[in-house]
């Protein structure tokens, strides 16, 4: 039987402890403090905070983890480290701070791809980007050999990395990119 004091030191510390050390804590064996969390209905801890994880949210934006990792690492988006079961680890994000994160760097997100209300509390302002983004929608295509044969023609004949995207219906920046990546190789 676990005391009032062995339950709320599981509620505090779940999450932020692995759960070998919490049971070296309260001298307890590991499957029972296991057992027992899964009774409190502490088993998932990110449900408890409310959190996702970075594979979560990048699978709600429809973008790969790498790039929500690398939002966090490099671009200010606030995660936080718990530890779950005995040892591995999460990183989890709360939506809030998302959103707040997101409302400053809108520029990274295809709002259109988040389902309405998928990570709650969704700003007012989600809705405006939604149909602003899906107006500017422009899907990747790869380039074709003849598109790629296309392109050095005309960059060859002194045609400017714009008047290639008009020719080839491609962005200035598409051309630009592809033509750097042809003269690296």
């Amino acid at each position: 039987m676990y005391s009032v004091e062995e339950v709320e030191f599981l509620k505090e510390h779940v999450g932020y402890m692995k759960l070998t050390t919490i049971a070296k804590k309260l001298n307890r064996p590991l499957e029972s403090v296991s057992i027992k969390l899964k009774r409190l209905g502490l088993g998932d801890t990110r449900s408890q905070a409310g959190m996702i994880t970075i594979g979560e949210l990048a699978k709600i934006l429809d973008v790969d983890r790498k790039t929500v990792e690398n939002w966090v690492l490099r671009h200010g988006l606030r995660c936080l480290k718990q530890i779950t079961r005995q040892s591995k680890s999460f990183y989890f994000i709360n939506p809030t701070d998302f959103w707040v994160w997101a409302e400053y760097n809108k520029e990274k997100i295809s709002f259109y791809k988040i389902e309405k209300n998928v990570l709650a509390p969704e700003p007012e302002w989600v809705d405006q980007e939604r149909i602003k983004k899906r107006d500017r929608v422009v899907n990747y295509r790869t380039w074709t050999t003849g598109e790629k044969k296309n392109l050095l023609e005309l960059k060859n004949k002194g045609y400017t990395f714009v008047e290639i995207g008009k020719i080839l219906g491609r962005s200035a920046s598409s051309v630009g990119k592809q033509y750097n990546r042809m003269m690296v190789n």
